[in-house]
């Protein structure tokens, strides 16, 4: 089936007008990221979707894919276009048809409480050269209606050898969506709860502690540090520890 770049935003319901009033209280969240961003050098940027735009586009290079800041800023939608090979395209086409129709399905109350987590290929400017990535997309504003305004979109490296790992987490009730892409649609999915120990480990991980530092915490050894980790990985269905710490953010386990 052939997608045009602007089918990103035909899942997405008319909203409420937004005015440059509303604009304007943005700039304090703005603001706020820019700082957080200068203190861990992430990379992220901010959908618009009332505007069909980028709101804005920080200034580390793992998502500009060799453009400038200032070029995908203007690219806005088209940048999927440029550097995404067609295959991820498409499923990100996929996905973001099931994941509006998964939001408006939720009671109004709800929906700021939902991530979404997938892994894709972007493609380089220069040289082509690809590199897999996490992306995970948040509520960031919603309209006094419960329709999505702006989303901010968080991108790391992925360890994953293959695009997918879709899923949505909920983070009010803890429950984790596993996207089913023959059928189109997330599946609630059971997740093992992680155990005392287990729980204690990721905190301590969480906090910066190494493993030398968490072994007289925690009065146990380092092997048995290891094996606590390899069981969370399994139980929270990721690839690695830094995974992990954020979606048991999201799911309020720390």
């Amino acid at each position: 089936m052939y997608h045009k770049i602007s089918d990103f935003f035909e899942p997405i319901k008319a909203t409420q007008y937004i005015g440059s009033d509303n604009y304007a209280l943005v700039e304090g969240y703005l603001n706020a990221l820019k700082a957080i961003s200068k203190l861990c050098d992430l990379s992220y940027y901010i959908i618009d979707y009332y505007r069909k735009s980028f709101f804005y586009v920080s200034s580390n290079p793992l998502f500009l894919s060799g453009y400038s800041q200032e070029e995908v800023l203007k690219l806005g939608y088209d940048f999927y276009g440029e550097s995404v090979p067609q295959e991820d395209l498409l499923l990100l086409f996929e996905l973001n048809e099931a994941g509006f129709k998964f939001f408006y399905e939720l009671p109004v109350e709800r929906r700021e409480h939902a991530t979404i987590s997938y892994d894709f290929m972007l493609k380089h400017k220069s040289n082509n050269s690809l590199v897999m990535i996490n992306h995970k997309l948040a509520p960031l504003l919603l309209t006094e209606d419960g329709n999505i305004w702006m989303a901010i979109c968080l991108v790391t490296l992925s360890s994953r050898k293959y695009s997918g790992d879709v899923h949505i987490i909920t983070k009010d009730d803890h429950t984790r969506y596993n996207f089913n892409r023959k059928e189109k649609l997330f599946k609630k999915t059971e997740v093992k709860k992680l155990t005392k120990k287990e729980t204690e480990v990721l905190k301590c991980i969480a906090m910066g502690y190494c493993m030398d530092r968490i072994v007289p915490l925690m009065n146990i050894s380092i092997s048995t540090i290891k094996n606590h980790k390899t069981n969370i990985l399994k139980k929270m269905q990721v690839q690695n520890i830094a995974e992990a710490v954020f979606n048991a953010s999201k799911q309020g386990i720390l």
